[in-house]
């Protein structure tokens, strides 16, 4: 997955054009990654985890000349979450045309340990919903700006599921227990002034400013020593990646339980049918 495999037209403002679910423009030492099925509002699949993990992989390698990567969301939202209708009904047991959900895949710990390993520095530009496995990616990339329309929920408690993607942990860790807890146990949507509040985003912005609000951001990174900035990014981390392996490992066990329970079976049934949903603790 090479950065160079979108050219960006000219300008920060750029549209993807192409069909990619994922696509990475170059802007001189900054490449933006953006999430790319606005049909959707970007769900998530597991490709999209693995293209994200693989890019980030490959900036330690020296591939790029890229120095700073803004991630964001084609058209009207950042990400919407997990694909539901393509994803995760396809766990449900009976339905499964995947691996079985008792052996899951562990996406999380490939992408946002690999944002979190690499050396460049990864900028969430947010736009409009950010919700479930999108939230996580924003909250693994290191600094976070939002439109003043971003709105954010942990969506997967909805579906009879948990935080994945590396999103309980890294919502505690940077909100705090209380405030962790609050949206992970009630679903509750918040939006982008809320999140400024409790310590989740840089600034907030309006959406006519974000991207290059983003940008400007990134080019006074790319303006300092480039060694320095990793070391500095290695640092803040340090002690906090075995926490995370162990979450995510924690996180794949514990979804795979519960992908086998009625609840899940439930709440993804009546998010498809637009229905309130009837849990039965089972």
């Amino acid at each position: 997955m090479a950065a160079s495999d979108t050219t960006a037209e000219e300008g920060p403002m750029a549209t993807a054009t192409a069909t990619e679910p994922v696509v990475f423009e170059e802007h001189g030492e900054i490449t933006v990654l953006k999430l790319n099925r606005p049909e959707r509002l970007n769900a998530f699949t597991g490709d999209m985890a693995d293209s994200i993990g693989r890019f980030a992989q490959s900036l330690n390698e020296g591939d790029y000349d890229t120095k700073c990567v803004i991630v964001t969301g084609e058209g009207r939202a950042f990400s919407a979450g997990a694909d539901v209708r393509e994803g995760l009904a396809r766990r449900i047991p009976g339905n499964e045309t995947e691996k079985a959900p008792w052996r899951p895949s562990h996406p999380e710990r490939y992408a946002i340990r690999s944002i979190r390993d690499c050396d460049i520095p990864f900028i969430s530009a947010i736009n409009g919903h950010c919700v479930g496995m999108g939230w996580g990616l924003a909250l693994g990339t290191d600094l976070r700006i939002a439109a003043d329309n971003a709105q954010f929920q942990v969506s997967q408690l909805k579906r009879g599921i948990m935080a994945d993607f590396g999103l309980g942990h890294l919502l505690t860790q940077q909100a705090g227990h209380q405030a962790a807890l609050d949206l992970m146990l009630t679903g509750r949507m918040i939006d982008a002034q809320r999140a400024y509040e409790i310590g989740l985003l840089l600034k907030v912005v309006p959406l006519d400013d974000l991207m290059d609000t983003a940008f400007e951001l990134a080019e006074e990174i790319i303006a300092g020593p480039s060694l320095s900035i990793a070391a500095s990014k290695r640092v803040v981390y340090m002690n906090d990646n075995d926490d995370l392996q162990r979450v995510t490992d924690y996180t794949g066990l514990a979804l795979g339980h519960l992908m086998q329970s009625e609840d899940f079976r439930e709440g993804v049934n009546s998010f498809l049918e637009k229905r309130p949903a009837q849990y039965r603790g089972r």
